[in-house]
């Protein structure tokens, strides 16, 4: 069961960590094309930038809130507030 847990927790620390990723990639695509030519080198880059952020991100929120209430937090979360 501890096997399960962590190969949980890992996943909820690469989804806190794969925003900034994804976000490093789109500026890298971004960067390459407005040069004239896709550059692969730059994306790459830019999306290790990016990683290293959401890593250092995905680490704090395990350390000041943790990644299950983090989740949980986001998943509970109601759109609206209740009308009276």
């Amino acid at each position: 069961m501890r096997l399960v847990s962590l190969f949980v927790y890992s996943l909820q620390w690469l989804a806190i960590a794969a925003s900034p990723t994804l976000l490093g990639l789109f500026v890298g695509v971004i960067l390459s094309l407005q040069s004239g030519q896709l550059n692969s080198l730059t994306i790459i880059a830019w999306g290790t930038v990016g990683f290293i952020i959401g890593g250092f991100w995905a680490e704090r929120i395990r350390k000041q809130t943790g990644l299950s209430e983090f989740f949980g937090r986001l998943a509970g979360a109601r759109d609206k507030p209740k009308s009276r």
